[in-house]
């Protein structure tokens, strides 16, 4: 009798959950939350979640897949319009030359250095691209150096490249993978000791000694400066002992320091190349060249190695210092140079001088107080007009005639004669003569 009133009360329970399920609205279960089968029961309601709240007139419509945004309803607001930020111009692409062939007696320029080195190979590659008897030989090693002769000896190696190469001319160009402890036998030694310069003034020696046994012209290019402040530093010293060493061999040191600097001698990544036209010179690293960088350091040695060869330089009295200009015959019969607008920092190809730009100890060079950049940016006096030039307002005196007679009884202003008006016979003026 007992197990008759339970299954009859159970029966009961589960008829009477079942029909608060069927009778309970779709959006009362929105509201309240899932509920377990004893909150059903005992008549308990639980606060929802945020994610089971909806508002009333979303209810019934179909939930749109997720991604996708509802069909808009009529009256519907449209959504904000998102203004795209222009963007910034990109860099115009550095127009690269095509190598033309070389002929079989072309005469050959080594280049050899670490990863620098090897970008100022591209640069003299592109410079001579036109010109079939210089060839380029690019011997450079991206991550060598004087410090770590473990991986290239460069004193002991440049002989065998030499005597392989037997160039007309040598390019060097090291220093930027020097910045570290020099191993020695008694122990490292800490760059910027006078025991880390001692050792690698000997080895710059060793190699320039080499250089000097082959008997070629030698270009020494002086590294450029660094984005760190640190580096520069760095690089300033070392362009102390490769000048040093070069000037005890002959060699040519070009010191480019002010080509890939503003006026205080401190690094830009821009500036203008060749041609006068604002590139970015430098990569984002502080420490790579562009395309147009690497054409522009190039252009620093290739004036010299032109003089030196014989090869490319016009027939002039005026020697141009940009590969791109010109000259020319003006109205008074003399020639004068035109050409591409360059940086009035930047030093001339090939120039020597006495001290080195970048230096910590002094001040970068300057033009001469006598020059005509000095007398028009410092002194802001313009230079002299040339004859029959657009800005020639002097005024021009009168040329004296060879009759003396004419030139008594007349007068000439700006080229135009004019003669005394005759008086003879005019009545009140002079008496007739008779």
């Amino acid at each position: 009798m007992l197990v008759r009133i339970l299954r009859a009360f159970v029966a009961l329970i589960l008829v009477s959950v079942a029909l608060l399920s069927a009778t309970e609205p779709s959006v009362a279960q929105y509201r309240r939350g899932p509920a377990g089968f004893l909150d059903r029961l005992f008549g308990i309601e639980r606060p929802p979640p945020d994610q089971f709240l909806m508002p009333p007139e979303d209810v019934g419509r179909r939930r749109q897949p997720s991604g996708q945004r509802p069909p808009r309803q009529s009256g519907d607001q449209p959504p904000p319009v998102r203004k795209k930020r222009p963007a910034a111009p990109a860099e115009p692409i550095y127009p690269a030359l095509e190598i033309q062939p070389k002929n079989p007696d072309a005469r050959k320029v080594l280049v050899v250095g670490d990863f620098v080195a090897g970008g100022l190979a591209w640069g003299l590659d592109q410079a001579f691209a036109e010109e079939p008897r210089l060839a380029v030989i690019d011997q450079s090693d991206g991550p060598s150096g004087f410090v770590r002769d473990d991986h290239l000896d460069w004193a002991a190696k440049i002989g065998e490249k030499l005597d392989a190469e037997k160039p007309d001319m040598v390019v060097v160009l090291m220093g930027a993978n020097d910045r570290q402890q020099i191993k020695t036998a008694d122990g490292r030694l800490s760059p910027g000791t006078p025991e880390w310069q001692k050792a690698y003034q000997q080895r710059v020696e060793r190699f320039l000694l080499a250089l000097k046994v082959y008997g070629k012209p030698v270009y020494w290019v002086g590294a450029p400066p660094l984005r760190s402040s640190d580096a520069s530093a760095d690089m300033a010293q070392l362009n102390t002992l490769f000048k040093v060493g070069a000037d005890a061999v002959g060699a040519h040191f070009i010191d480019v320091w002010d080509g890939f600097a503003d006026e205080s001698g401190k690094f830009i990544a821009r500036g203008p190349d060749v041609d006068g036209q604002m590139r970015n010179l430098r990569l984002s690293d502080g420490i790579n060249f562009s395309k147009a960088g690497k054409r522009k350091l190039a252009f620093f040695v290739e004036r010299d190695i032109r003089q030196d060869s014989g090869l490319g330089l016009p027939m002039s009295a005026i020697t141009p210092t940009n590969p791109n200009a010109a000259t020319e015959i003006g109205p008074d019969g003399k020639e004068r140079q035109v050409g591409p607008v360059v940086s009035l920092t930047d030093p001339d190809p090939g120039a020597a001088s006495a001290k080195l730009a970048g230096a910590a100890d002094q001040a970068g060079p300057g033009p001469a107080a006598d020059s005509l950049q000095y007398k028009l940016t410092v002194k802001g006096e313009a230079p002299a007009a040339k004859p029959g030039r657009v800005d020639d307002f002097a005024w021009k005196p009168p040329h004296a005639e060879d009759d003396s007679a004419a030139s008594s009884s007349s007068s000439i202003v700006d080229g135009i004669v004019i003669l005394p008006a005759p008086t003879a016979g005019v009545r009140g003026m002079a008496p007739a003569v008779e």
